[in-house]
C-alpha cells in the first residue's frame, strides 16, 4: 500500500508499507531523502500534532514518521493509516511472540 502526499512548499513525501517495515522517500526543492522504519519498532496510536500525525517509537523519544493529515484526501489518508497501525500492532506481536491480530 503507498500513500504520497505533496504541499505546496514543502515538496513531496510518499510512503510506501511494506510486510516488515515501511520505506519513506521525502523530495524537497533542494534535496531527497529515503529511510525504512521497521513496523515492530513504531507505536501503532498515532499523536495528532497540528496539521500531522506523527507515528512516536517504542524507545526512540522523536517522532519516527510524521503524516500530513487528510492528504491527498480523507478516505485515502484514513485507509493507510488504519493499516499502517494494523501492520505496526501484527509485527510487534510476532516480535513478541505473541499469536493472533
Amino acid at each position: 500500500m503507498k500513500l504520497i502526499q505533496k504541499h505546496f512548499i514543502k515538496g513531496m513525501q510518499e510512503f510506501e508499507l511494506g510486510s516488515d517495515d515501511i520505506r519513506v522517500r521525502i523530495k524537497t526543492p533542494f534535496k531527497e531523502k529515503q529511510i525504512s522504519v521497521v513496523l515492530s519498532t513504531l507505536n501503532p496510536e498515532p499523536v495528532v500534532n497540528k496539521s500531522r500525525l506523527e507515528f512516536y517509537g517504542r524507545v526512540k523519544c522523536g517522532p519516527m514518521l510524521s503524516l500530513y493529515r487528510d492528504k491527498p484526501n480523507k478516505e485515502d489518508f484514513n485507509a493507510f493509516v488504519e493499516a499502517l497501525k494494523k501492520q505496526a500492532l501484527k509485527e510487534y506481536n510476532g516480535f513478541l511472540g505473541v499469536k493472533g491480530e
